[in-house]
């Protein structure tokens, strides 16, 4: 991947992580806005490598909030301080790309919700394993793949992606994306994924209490 392509990656990104989670979704200008309402944020701003006057700009409308997130990716290491009355809420995720395939399922049941795939291993009534798969055009996004504390370290995650890599390709998605955070990059690193971007996110003021 060039990083001319990056900004197209992230595009396909947004707007799969805003169908698998039923939300708002539009881009302006350089700005893509996503209504998030859950993990702390109620919106949340993102930037592709932007420059120093792109990234005040939209830094402004983060700063004195408690809800409003700004996520920025860049190819390389991040090259700006933090703006003023901003503080760093997550540093070390990354992006991450793969050419899929179909594989076996395993025991995983698939829940169809029309553009978007929710699979899950369950051991009675506990969900012992699940995640979402969206498919976007020639790309499928996963997200929220979760694996239940007291069921680690059994492979259910990976028998997870599996299936929802499958189903992807069934729609003829074969490019996978995904936002890894710092515990999972092992396990998506593992699988086969390879790193497209750093991901930086800031955030304004903390939440009240």
């Amino acid at each position: 991947m060039t990083s001319q392509d990056l900004p197209h990656l992230v595009d396909r990104w947004a707007e799969g992580f805003a169908r698998s989670r039923q939300v708002g979704y539009a881009r302006y200008g350089d700005v893509i806005e996503v209504d998030v309402e859950g993990g702390g944020r109620r919106l949340e701003l993102v930037l592709v490598e932007p420059d120093r006057d792109l990234l005040g700009t939209t830094a402004a409308r983060v700063a004195g909030t408690h809800d409003v997130w700004l996520t920025a990716f860049s190819a390389g290491p991040w090259g700006h301080d933090t703006p003023e009355g901003l503080r760093t809420v997550l540093d070390g995720e990354v992006l991450m790309t793969r050419s899929l395939e179909s594989q076996p399922p395993g025991a995983v049941e698939l829940e169809v919700h029309g553009q978007r795939l929710y699979g899950v291993v369950r051991d009675g009534d506990v969900v012992a394993a699940g995640g979402w798969v969206a498919a976007v055009g020639e790309h499928a996004v996963f997200d929220r793949v979760e694996t239940h504390p007291d069921y680690r370290r059994r492979g259910l995650a990976s028998q997870v992606m599996r299936a929802l890599e499958t189903w992807a390709v069934e729609q003829g998605a074969p490019r996978g994306i995904l936002a890894a955070s710092v515990e999972g990059q092992a396990l998506y690193a593992h699988l086969g994924w390879q790193v497209a971007a750093r991901m930086t996110t800031l955030g304004g003021a903390p939440a009240p209490g």
